[in-house]
């Protein structure tokens, strides 16, 4: 169909909606039937001419629904917004609609939402170019090939707002098109994908970046980077399937600047504002039974799927706030301190626990991270203030290796001991002996104890340790079972959850103040501990 033959046909839908609207205006279907020839006549007229305005411009017939508005509205707070979604919820036609507000300067009545009173520079960008075409460029311009010119317009923006001569096209995609502002002037709507490389898109200055589908970190991190010059906006709405990857577990934990809405189903509804069918129960039971089992919460809740080699698969984080509970005035507390060590290329990192015996809930209180290169006299002082003086220290196995963290001749377990007096617990923390009798010192055990405490919230974790946290959301296997790195904040917090499980927790009520004699004593010569 040739452009002049298209240009002014308006679909069925669209007719049938200006229809209802006059309906509704008029006072409903009996006042209809007592209208004559000639007022039906001019209804008609008016269902045409509405109809097509509802066509080419969709943005001011638009009503969102709730979960849509809800995500609106963050824009006022946060400039990282996400809409982490189920399949089916309309996720692509709010963040479109609100790319058109933005990239027009029309706000409906009552927007409470970012506003830019000024054209603006965005970036719509999705997995491919197939994805961009058939959802961002398809759902903006109306058109999922640039080709068919005569759909410009159908989409979220309208259709007098496209300037047709400024658009650059490769094949059916638009690479960038301009629209008019109502201040006059013209926004840039730039359209990319994940595939290209970051270095692409360097040189950009970005007022708004929508993103359709979850992003790797590095194109995520390039075009937020790209939105600083002009303290901008970054939309990503996306279903989670992809698990809980550093991006995601950002806007599901809402940190600072983050914030998302989750939609699933149940905010879903059956029916649009038109009383059209947009979701039925229907559709929603056969995709139920289409869906594998481990999809459903994703595709059904917008719950983040469970990656491979994810080894904490934790939603909702165990964590306390040092206001919450007084541990440190607890003497019933067991109390431990633990290290992993480092010297040359990695930090030294000391884990602060206290342990409940009743309720048999660990507590990681407080880490510090030593700088590398650092050695124990230069941070043997958190050791030695009124907290921790006397509290048993649980050192891992190469704290005994005479010059590796010391540079010196002595080993930590000597500096400690021989130099502070410090209450080093005997020998360095291994796993307990399995089945066949046979101690390990293998990583696996104690992650293992430590994700099953996570679970059950029987280890918490003080929300200030965010090194340890972020070590933890981001911590994978690889098919050949080694740990992802970094993980020096999960080691220091493993050895300790070792040292407490097998009881060398001291409380200071049951704590003798004599522990000194209870070590081993130094020696003449030169003899290596463990």
């Amino acid at each position: 169909m040739a452009k002049s033959e298209s240009t002014d046909y308006i679909l069925p839908i669209y007719k049938e909606r200006a229809l209802k609207h006059l309906v509704k205006l008029a006072g409903g279907k009996s006042v209809i039937k007592s209208l004559d020839q000639d007022q039906l006549r001019k209804m008609k007229v008016a269902r045409d001419q509405i109809a097509k305005d509802m066509q080419f411009n969709a943005l001011k017939w638009f009503r969102p629904f709730k979960y849509q508005k809800d995500f609106f509205a963050t824009g006022a707070t946060h400039a990282r917004r996400g809409m982490i979604s189920s399949n089916r919820s309309g996720k692509t036609v709010a963040s479109t609609f609100e790319t058109a507000m933005h990239l027009t300067g029309r706000y409906p009545k009552g927007w409470n939402g970012k506003v830019w009173d000024h054209p603006i520079i965005a970036m719509a960008t999705g997995e491919s170019w197939e994805q961009v075409s058939k959802t961002l460029q398809s759902k903006l311009l109306g058109a999922d090939d640039i080709k068919q010119s005569y759909k410009l317009g159908i989409g979220s923006i309208p259709r007098d707002c496209i300037d047709e001569k400024s658009i650059r096209t490769d094949g059916p995609n638009v690479l960038s098109i301009e629209i008019r502002h109502s201040s006059g002037g013209k926004s840039k709507l730039y359209f990319s994908n994940y595939t290209q490389q970051s270095r692409h898109l360097q040189g950009f200055e970005l007022d708004l970046v929508v993103l359709d589908e979850q992003p790797p970190d590095e194109t995520f991190s390039e075009l937020v980077t790209r939105t600083a010059q002009r303290n901008g906006q970054v939309m990503c709405t996306f279903t989670p399937l992809k698990g809980m990857s550093g991006l995601v577990r950002k806007f599901w934990d809402k940190i600072e600047g983050y914030t998302h809405v989750r939609v699933g189903w149940s905010d879903v509804p059956f029916d649009n504002e038109w009383g059209e069918k947009f979701f039925s129960q229907e559709e929603r039971d056969q995709l139920y039974r289409d869906y594998m089992p481990w999809e459903r919460e994703c595709r059904i809740n917008g719950i983040p799927m469970v990656g491979v080699g994810v080894v904490f698969p934790i939603l909702n984080w165990p964590t306390y706030k040092s206001t919450d509970i007084d541990l440190k005035n607890n003497d019933k507390l067991e109390r431990l301190i633990s290290f992993d060590l480092g010297i040359k290329n990695d930090p030294t990192v000391i884990s602060f626990f206290f342990r409940d015996p009743v309720e048999e809930i660990i507590y990681l209180h407080r880490q510090v991270t030593i700088d590398q290169g650092e050695t124990p006299d230069e941070y043997v002082h958190y050791l030695l203030d009124k907290e921790s003086k006397g509290v048993p220290i649980a050192l891992p196995h190469d704290a005994g290796q005479a010059g590796r963290y010391t540079l010196t001749e002595q080993s930590v377990r000597e500096a400690f001991e021989d130099n502070y007096g410090l209450n080093c617990i005997a020998g360095a923390i291994l796993n307990p002996a399995n089945d066949q009798g046979k101690i390990t010192n293998l990583k696996s055990y104690g992650i293992n104890i430590m994700r099953m405490g996570m679970e059950r919230g029987t280890f918490k974790i003080n929300e200030s340790c965010t090194a340890f946290l972020d070590e933890a959301r981001n911590y994978a296997i690889d098919e050949s079972g080694r740990f992802s790195d970094p993980d020096d904040h999960i080691d220091s917090a493993r050895i300790g959850i070792l040292a407490l499980i097998q009881g060398h927790g001291e409380s200071v009520v049951s704590r003798a103040n004599n522990f000194q004699y209870r070590r081993p004593q130094a020696v003449e010569g030169k003899v290596q501990r463990i």
